[in-house]
């Protein structure tokens, strides 16, 4: 197998086809296939929704092999990375620095690529110059070098998460070398992607998967070919995100809020809601986990608002980390909003994990955040850029703990039911790869029922 963190590019230069798999061991068609998952950056810490689908696949007998198009750059991982099985294999890059290795690299794999076949090089040439979207000579470059190593291994199926620079990357390889691709479409990069691109990528994919029914009904819209779209809903691990047999009293109550801190999270919403709690009376402390570019503004807006004693921004945490944070709170708040360019979230995992903790939500009426959390059964929800309504509902969870418990309660009973990691990533598995061809999956002893499908075509 071709070393984790080598691309096909870094091998010497071969004379024929047959020199380039002599030079690498290709997977052998009578094997279980092995499926290519392309990334724009493995591992992310914001990103434990795609972490947690490739373990269980594996878990279910699927075999991966990762492909990033960025070298991580965060310092903290989850410390469930170390259990996948499948290797990676970082592309060369000439972002976000040049590197003049990578350069020689890529340069290597175009120059295979154009002497296995010049005519095919030159159209898949003239169909990155021709596409009417913002082109970058790096995706070109790496989708060679992709497609290239594709080749080599054997892979014949690629699924791309995100819609944008994954699948603009697999579109071009596949003008290089004829594989199946299929898309997992989840929030910016639907709604910050040309509709006409982003047909046209769809239309070229053997099926798409998007997490909420709101996306589904969006790219069913916008759709002009008959590419199967799935919804499937993101899973979570109910073994790990499971209420504390005896709740720890946290004193003042706790409010949550998780998210990387961007605009379009809300947390200055959040923040100035919490300087009307204290105005009002009330005990609290309210504790945001995460990072991101908006972590100086809204350190500066605690401070401006003089609650700093009151609201805390606490930095990174891994799943593990995040768990004794729900344990110790009482409710559980991500004011999301629609940004001025479209961007949006689905239906951040965050929520489904707080709700598995038992925590009652409050969270805004956009996108599929109301496919899951209902006002009155299982949280509130609140219409976006409304700091007085948030306030108004932090306060009532705050002041009626049986009812915030009750809450609490229904919230974990509705994502039981309807985001299972074991059923609905088992559907994503019965589209990657045939039955027949399936090994024996791995069995769960702490696995939820399985319900009905939630893919619907």
């Amino acid at each position: 197998m071709l070393n984790a963190n080598r691309s096909v590019a870094e091998l010497p230069i071969a004379t024929s086809l047959a020199d380039i798999q002599a030079l690498t061991q290709p997977h052998n068609p009578q094997q279980t296939p092995v499926t290519g998952y392309l990334l724009k950056t493995y591992p992310k810490l914001s990103e434990t929704f795609i972490l947690n689908e490739i373990l269980e696949l594996e878990r279910q007998g699927v075999h991966l092999h990762l492909f990033s198009l960025r070298q991580p750059a965060e310092g903290k991982t989850h410390a469930d990375v170390a259990q996948v099985k499948a290797p990676v294999t970082y592309l060369p890059s000439l972002l976000p620095q040049f590197q003049f290795g990578d350069a020689i690299a890529l340069l290597k794999a175009h120059a295979q690529l154009f002497w296995q076949s010049p005519k095919r090089y030159w159209k898949a040439w003239r169909f990155h110059r021709d596409r009417p979207e913002t082109k970058r000579l790096n995706e070109f470059l790496q989708a060679g070098d992709l497609a290239l190593t594709l080749q080599t291994l054997g892979i014949t199926h690629l699924q791309a998460h995100f819609a944008n620079v994954p699948t603009a990357t697999t579109e071009i390889a596949q003008q290089f070398w004829e594989f199946t691709y299929s898309i997992f479409a989840h929030a910016k990069d639907i709604y910050l992607t040309e509709p006409d691109v982003l047909d046209r990528r769809m239309a070229k994919a053997k099926f798409v998967l998007t997490c909420t029914g709101f996306n589904h009904q969006h790219l069913k819209g916008l759709s002009t070919s008959d590419t199967p779209i799935h919804l499937s809903y993101h899973g979570i691990n109910f073994d790990r995100f499971k209420p504390a047999s005896t709740k720890p009293v946290s004193n003042p109550p706790v409010i949550l809020s998780v998210g990387r801190l961007c605009e379009k999270k809300g947390f200055p919403y959040l923040i100035q809601a919490c300087q009307q709690l204290k105005q009002q009376g009330h005990s609290f402390h309210c504790k945001i986990v995460g990072y991101g570019e908006l972590q100086s503004s809204l350190q500066q807006l605690i401070q401006d608002l003089d609650i700093s004693d009151v609201v805390s921004l606490v930095g990174k945490m891994d799943q593990d980390e995040l768990v004794e944070m729900y344990q110790s709170a009482s409710a559980f708040v991500l004011p999301c909003q629609v940004m001025e360019n479209g961007d949006r979230d689905g239906i951040p995992n965050v929520l489904l994990e707080a709700m598995a903790m038992e925590l009652p939500v409050v969270s805004t009426d956009i996108s599929g955040i109301a496919e899951v959390v209902k006002t009155g059964e299982n949280g509130i929800l609140v219409p976006e850029k409304n700091v007085g309504a948030i306030a108004l509902a932090l306060a009532e969870i705050l002041t009626q703990p049986a009812l915030a418990q009750q809450w609490g309660k229904a919230g974990r009973q509705r994502v039981l039911q309807q985001f299972s990691l074991e059923q609905n990533v088992g559907e994503i598995r019965d589209l990657l790869t045939p039955k027949s061809l399936r090994p024996n999956a791995v069995s769960s002893p702490h696995s939820a029922p399985r319900q009905e499908s939630l893919i619907h075509s």
